[in-house]
């Protein structure tokens, strides 16, 4: 049906596909898509964003900008699944900017959307935390573990003796405190540094 410089083609079963939401393109099908519908891609996918799309001498230009200023670019993923790479295809959908002055330049960070209300009483749903990647969490601090092989979730941490703790922090009473005592059960994924406001 379509076909780019990048000799990727686009069928008519592709599009039927991705209409009924039985599979999402790939990331360089969704590019040509997003381009030829003008487009962003993570408004494509269904994410809450903006939908109008920076053509790609406008995103080139903000990019020099970037370089020059005290900021640096993060991968924002929707989701830390067990067996995947963080930034993985399936998970990335797109950047955010912060300022570098209060960040660790020797550690690796990504953001999360926040997804749900276990943690509205800091962070409300799709707003983006960063995470500082494999670091210590301390007693206290707001991380994301992945409990059990399954994704990640964000939590306040708590360790008392050999247990550790995750704790909510919402308006809905139905999210309780979860306790392990396996530390088998858990990985811990890294700490939240910083986090982005949805407007």
């Amino acid at each position: 049906m379509y076909k780019e410089e990048l000799g990727v083609q686009i069928s008519k079963t592709d599009i039927s596909q991705y209409v009924n939401g039985k599979v999402n393109p790939g990331q360089n099908k969704l590019y040509i898509l997003a381009k030829i519908l003008n487009v962003s891609e993570a408004w494509l996918l269904g994410y809450n964003v903006e939908k109008e799309r920076i053509d790609d001498i406008t995103r080139n230009k903000m990019n020099e900008q970037l370089e020059t200023l005290p900021v640096k670019q993060i991968p924002v993923v929707s989701q830390i699944s067990a067996g995947l790479p963080i930034y993985s295809e399936e998970n990335l959908i797109d950047y955010t900017y912060i300022a570098t002055k209060d960040l660790n330049d020797d550690k690796e960070l990504f953001g999360l959307k926040v997804s749900g209300d276990s943690m509205n009483k800091i962070f409300q749903d799709g707003e983006v935390v960063v995470i500082e990647k494999d670091s210590v969490i301390e007693n206290g601090q707001i991380g994301v573990v992945m409990v059990n092989g399954y994704n990640g979730t964000l939590k306040r941490i708590r360790y008392n003796g050999s247990q550790l703790m995750l704790l909510p922090e919402s308006t809905n009473p139905e999210h309780l405190p979860q306790v392990y005592s396996d530390e088998s059960e858990i990985k811990i994924i890294g700490k939240v540094v910083a986090s982005v406001k949805k407007f």
